[in-house]
């Protein structure tokens, strides 16, 4: 048993340890505060002067009552868990009630991952989110940009035969560019972006061009084809993607050296894509491999590291342009952790040695990659469903 005056004495120490000490991760902390407030909410609510396993039983019942899945109120009994093991330690107590709490099953899901195809698409996306951007046309009476018709209510597919003939030729040449990043100038992009909207001009009678390509379009452009090009290149996460300094990359062995959960630093190596892209990028930035070490890789305003918030709405808006109506409403959560996935996916998949990995993930335990080594099956499972007679 626990007094719960403990529990208030001690939480601000606790978060304190976590994050200085263990060095968690600042999603980590987040979570951590927020599963300790809800706790200490509970009890605040009924009065409740020392906690028992019967009362932790109580709050995890009535956190299952709100409909919260049972892997969020598993995470809230882990904080817990790890919470009062810290009050036993400092206060020298015998008996953590929490340990004898069973923790929650949780529904194991495998992972969502895209095709090698698909990759490609993304990886092209960000100029033709800008091109489409830039375009504004009427279809069925609505006019907005052509990105709005792509994407919302149906209408991708209301767009002209000519039309959509237009965007496979953009892909077409643009994924010819992106194979191996070179070429990538100002200039370029604006000869292809006034040929674009000439072609456009010419098959459809209501159509105005909104804006002009320019140079800070053009840098978030490459920026964020770099983003994705790197997440999938290591599989690295968003957090250590984001914390990337300049510093941290060795162009001439082709490693990174990024701080993982933990703050546990691993080197991950990337390939010649991936080198080119970021070459790319600093270029158009304006900087170079011999800038200040300390500056972020990746740049939002001024010489802020760019948040991780923007990383995330980019690559949601990126899938949802390459995503078809039917698979984009399969994926309830767009996110840069499909990339992650689908590098380990395609690594197991050609063969990759399981252990080699899990330590390009960073996963401190064997069986958080081998999870990927059951997608597998599903995948077999697929293919046979689709092609066989009898499959369905």
């Amino acid at each position: 048993m626990i007094n719960f005056i403990d529990i208030l004495e001690l939480q601000d120490g606790f978060i304190t340890y976590i994050s200085h000490e263990r060095g968690y991760s600042k999603n980590t902390i987040t979570s951590y505060k927020h599963d300790l407030n809800e706790f200490i909410k509970f009890c605040t609510e009924r009065d409740i002067d020392a906690v028992d396993r019967r009362t932790i039983r109580n709050f995890l019942g009535n956190e299952f009552e709100k409909e919260l899945k049972s892997r969020t109120v598993a995470r809230r009994l882990a904080t817990i868990k790890s919470f009062f093991n810290y009050i036993v330690r400092k206060k020298d107590l015998k008996d953590n009630p929490a340990l004898q709490v069973k923790t929650p099953k949780t529904d194991k899901t495998l992972p969502i991952f895209f095709s090698e195809n698909l990759i490609y698409d993304l990886i092209i996306a960000p100029i033709v989110r800008f091109f489409f951007d830039s375009i504004k046309i009427s279809v069925s009476g609505n006019k907005r940009t052509l990105t709005y018709h792509f994407l919302y209510k149906g209408n991708r597919e209301k767009l002209s035969p000519d039309l959509q003939a237009i965007i496979k030729e953009l892909k077409k040449i643009l994924e010819e560019k992106c194979k191996n990043h070179s070429g990538f100038t100002i200039g370029w992009l604006d000869v292809e972006w006034i040929k674009f909207s000439k072609n456009i001009k010419r098959h459809l009678s209501v159509f105005s061009p909104r804006i002009t390509f320019s140079d800070p379009n053009f840098i978030i452009c490459l920026r964020d084809i770099c983003i994705i090009e790197l997440f999938y290149a290591t599989g690295i996460r968003l957090s250590e993607l984001a914390e990337l300094e300049i510093g941290n990359v060795d162009t001439k062995n082709c490693l990174m050296r990024v701080k993982g959960k933990g703050n546990k630093e691993r080197l991950v190596p990337f390939g010649d894509k991936a080198l080119l892209a970021m070459d790319n990028y600093l270029i158009a930035s304006k900087r170079s491999w011999n800038s200040k070490s300390w500056l972020p890789l990746f740049m939002g305003r001024g010489i802020k590291p760019v948040s991780y918030r923007t990383i995330q709405r980019k690559i949601e808006q990126y899938l949802k342009l390459v995503l078809d109506n039917k698979k984009l409403g399969l994926h309830k959560r767009l996110g840069p952790h499909m990339l992650r996935h689908s590098i380990a996916t395609h690594l197991i998949d050609r063969g990759a040695d399981i252990r080699a990995v899990q330590e390009l993930l960073g996963h401190a335990s064997l069986s958080s990659t081998q999870i990927y080594t059951h997608v597998i099956p599903e995948k077999i499972k697929q293919i046979y469903e689709d092609a066989h007679p009898h499959g369905k």
